[in-house]
């Protein structure tokens, strides 16, 4: 309904009459519109903290986040359209980039607590803060690239190529002097 009518004009009695259920339902199971559209993002990311806690028991810490980013990064190539519908709609809607960005920080600190364990440092450690922000910011960063050029180049692709910048100092990093 939201890629045929648009967002902002889909209300959620519009989407429980489709789905033929009744509104309480559909509140019940989704409280608000972004919520929706939401879902299917968050529960895409969640695959990021479970691929890393599977991955680092076989491969070293910088690998197994690698492939944590590539599991996330694959729905976008297996389901391009729908991907691109959803980013378009956070792209549109404030309220449901707000709730992202909320969501994005409480991955953030969940993978704080996981790298903490696996380097054997304490979570507000700089370096560990560091490590996480850098693979979100990887994977955020692949996909808006992705999206910015509508799907033409796999997300997985584009995610090797910002980690290989990252490791041949193709990037500049501020300097204190």
């Amino acid at each position: 309904m939201f890629k045929k009518d648009g967002y902002e004009p889909t209300t959620m009695e519009a989407v429980a009459e489709a789905a033929e259920i009744s509104p309480s339902t559909l509140y019940r199971y989704f409280p608000t519109k972004d919520s929706i559209v939401l879902s299917s993002f968050m529960g895409n990311t969640a695959k990021f903290a479970e691929v890393f806690a599977l991955r680092v028991k076989d491969l070293p810490v910088e690998r197994a986040l690698g492939e944590a980013i590539f599991a996330v990064l694959a729905v976008e190539d297996e389901d391009p359209e729908r991907a691109l519908l959803v980013r378009s709609i956070l792209g549109q809607s404030p309220v449901a980039r707000a709730r992202l960005w909320d969501y994005m920080g409480e991955q953030q600190l969940q993978l704080r607590t996981q790298l903490s364990e696996c380097l054997g440092k304490k979570e507000d450690d700089p370096a560990v803060n560091l490590t996480a922000r850098i693979a979100l910011e990887v994977l955020l960063a692949a996909a808006d690239i992705w999206r910015a050029q509508k799907g033409s180049v796999s997300s997985r692709e584009t995610a090797e190529n910002l980690m290989r910048l990252l490791r041949s100092g193709g990037v500049v990093y501020p300097d204190a002097g």
